[in-house]
């Protein structure tokens, strides 16, 4: 019987215009009127009442939250965080440098760093109302727990990354750090070796008291590999990558298509 939900967010949960589908919340609140604990497992920052302007509304859907790929968790009230190898972020830093693309490092209390100038057309998509924007220096480089690299535009980006860049990142930080290319090649994110969502994962299930089957969990992009292959529960949605689909027990609709509300109604109820 499973008795926990971990959703991925972007491609998974959230419908393409970064909202939960009222379809998905409904069938949510029934499986936690049947007891199951819900959490969600995103790349995103800890910044949601921002960037995706949730509100007690959605936050109350869950019993906690993982974030930037597992460096950051909330559960319990407590928080928790997994900082990059230095030598992996000073890698970066210089790799971004060299091939003139945009680079942000997050670190814990809503601290940002980034290697461009920040335009106030930022502050609502980053969630940087309140966030302390600090320079890129040693300090930064030792209290990173995710890294992004980066075309001109985050979120509207149609250009990969150059593959010379992303080889040398996979060289110099492969040993380091989890690097993971999402984004159909856009982007290049970093989170420690320590962190990752199934790491993260774990931690709440065995402080739950769960086995793996009685875990479920949601995902669409390469980040998400790890924990669909890891629990015997996985779901894939309709409009992730092929290796994504492979990966899992199930797959279900796109993430426009009612695909949460599809698999847990249909697929593992």
């Amino acid at each position: 019987m499973i008795k926990a939900l971990f959703f991925d967010l972007d491609g998974t949960l959230l419908d393409s215009k970064k909202k939960i589908p009222p379809s998905a919340r409904d069938a949510i609140l029934a499986w936690r009127r049947r007891g199951a604990k819900v959490f969600f497992a995103s790349a995103r920052s800890p910044r949601l009442d921002q960037t995706l302007g949730w509100t007690g509304r959605e936050f109350d859907l869950f019993d906690g939250g993982i974030y930037s790929n597992g460096a950051s968790v909330d559960f319990m009230g407590k928080w928790q965080f997994s900082y990059i190898h230095p030598d992996a972020v000073r890698a970066c830093v210089e790799a971004a440098k060299a091939h003139d693309v945009h680079l942000s490092l997050h670190m814990p209390g809503e601290g940002y760093a980034f290697n461009f100038p920040v335009e106030a057309c930022m502050h609502a998509s980053w969630g940087l109302e309140n966030a302390r924007i600090l320079p890129i220096d040693e300090e930064s480089v030792n209290n990173t727990v995710k890294v992004l690299v980066f075309t001109r535009h985050l979120t509207d980006s149609v250009d990969a990354l150059p593959d010379a860049l992303l080889g040398r990142i996979r060289e110099q930080c492969a040993a380091l750090a989890r690097v993971y290319v999402t984004d159909a090649g856009r982007t290049v994110q970093l989170s420690s070796l320590e962190a990752g969502k199934t790491n993260a994962i774990e931690r709440i299930r065995k402080a739950l008291c769960l086995q793996k089957d009685e875990v479920c969990v949601f995902g669409d992009d390469v980040n998400d590999l790890e924990m669909l292959s890891f629990y015997p529960h996985s779901v894939a949605m309709g409009n992730g990558c092929d290796e994504v689909k492979k990966a899992a027990r199930y797959v279900t609709l796109a993430n426009d298509a009612d695909g949460v509300a599809h698999a847990l109604k249909t697929l593992i109820g």
